[in-house]
């Protein structure tokens, strides 16, 4: 802990830090302290107990916040605490209010995720089934270790044990973000062990399975047999697929381009849709939104609830654990053998780095686009097959 005699013209000197964030503690006021991050930004805090916890309360932002300020926004902090409350749990109007775990999380999703991760999707899906149900409308500084303890618990109770580690892995991100953009002082996930030690997953499925499947993904019909069929057939991740948009659909150009694809070159993901896919797609149901597969509760979320669909399709088909990441899996190796170069097959998973720029780079997105046509529309053609014998051989 460096302390330091605080000033105004010592202030505006210090400089930020390489990387990470650097911490000065005055020694005339203890617990008062001023927090700089490698991009600049001075942030006043305090930190104190309360409860028997240890906590941080942010006070603001330097130079909007001149120490004289900020140090009478710390002595009132202390006579509240004094008093018995919490300032940092309640946000008072020293913070500019509450700052609440729905909050937190809508930041972290437009401010982080979508602009950072292929994946965010899923990580909006946990954050409105599983964590605004438990925590939406609290403060997101009176979240504790304890509250992550039970949420966790309950999912591992409900004999999910690895969706319980994702839980918390998004959590852990969602916290250090936010502790990163100052909306919140601490992580409640410190400390906090993944409920669950997790194998690397290699299922495939055979082409007994692939069929028995199949046939129970007929029977299921829309919307849980059509989205694991185009998983099988596609190789895309299910909450792309679960999250398909009409209007991201050519069904005269057969591509597919995902919405980051659109607002950000530099991802840029078109998939060639084979003739079976584009089948599938054209015969579904119209959907009053934009969504291809809406939550039957909320027209504009993407359908949840493959837990249940996937037991179903195993008690109609015989064909036991399996999971929806092994069907991409199956896909992935099935392409393989069929002669799939590594380096094309990682642009079908959209696994890739970003692509190289300028008119090399569309050059080479157009020359890969016939190349993962070929590729996808082999791997249909293969499906057919396995899917339409009478007898399908184990592979």
């Amino acid at each position: 802990m460096t302390q330091k005699k605080f000033s105004d013209q010592a202030v505006a000197r210090w400089k930020p830090p390489a990387s990470g964030r650097s911490e000065y503690w005055d020694v005339d006021m203890p617990g008062f302290g001023l927090r700089i991050t490698a991009a600049g930004t001075k942030v006043w805090q305090l930190m104190y107990r309360a409860h028997g916890r240890r906590r941080r309360l942010s006070l603001g932002a330097y130079p909007t916040l001149s120490l004289t300020l900020a140090r009478r926004a710390a002595e009132q902090a202390l006579e509240a605490i004094a008093a018995g409350k919490d300032p940092a749990a309640e946000r008072t109007a020293v913070t500019g209010g509450p700052v609440t775990f729905e909050r937190l999380a809508r930041a972290y999703i437009e401010r982080h995720a979508k602009r950072t991760k292929k994946s965010w999707k899923a990580d909006a899906a946990m954050i409105d089934n599983d964590l605004l149900p438990a925590w939406g409308r609290r403060p997101a500084e009176a979240i504790a270790r304890r509250d992550v303890f039970e949420l966790l618990e309950l999912i591992v109770a409900r004999g999910h044990p690895y969706a319980a580690n994702r839980r918390l892995a998004l959590i852990r991100k969602m916290f250090a973000w936010g502790v990163s953009v100052d909306l919140v002082a601490n992580s409640p996930a410190i400390g906090v062990s993944a409920p669950a030690s997790e194998q690397v997953r290699a299922r495939t499925l055979n082409d007994n399975e692939i069929a028995a499947l199949w046939q129970a993904w007929d029977t299921m019909g829309y919307p849980y047999g059509v989205i694991f069929k185009l998983i099988l057939l596609t190789a895309q991740r299910r909450s792309d697929i679960a999250g398909l948009q009409l209007d991201d659909i050519g069904f005269t150009s057969m591509i597919w381009t995902p919405p980051m694809a659109k607002s950000d070159p530099g991802t840029a993901h078109e998939l060639p849709l084979s003739r079976q896919a584009l089948e599938v797609l054209s015969s579904l149901p119209r959907s009053a939104g934009t969504l291809v597969f809406p939550s039957p509760r909320n027209r504009k979320r993407p359908i949840s609830g493959f837990s249940k669909a996937s037991e179903r399709a195993t008690k109609l088909s015989g064909v036991s654990d399996w999971r929806t990441q092994d069907l991409r899996r199956t896909a992935a190796v099935g392409m393989a053998r069929l002669g799939v170069m590594p380096d094309l097959l990682d642009q079908i998973l959209n696994v890739r780095t970003r692509q190289a720029g300028g008119l090399r780079g569309v050059y080479q997105l157009a020359a890969d686009a016939e190349q993962k046509r070929q590729a996808l529309q082999q791997w249909a053609d293969r499906i057919t097959v396995i899917t339409s014998a009478a007898h399908p051989q184990q592979s």
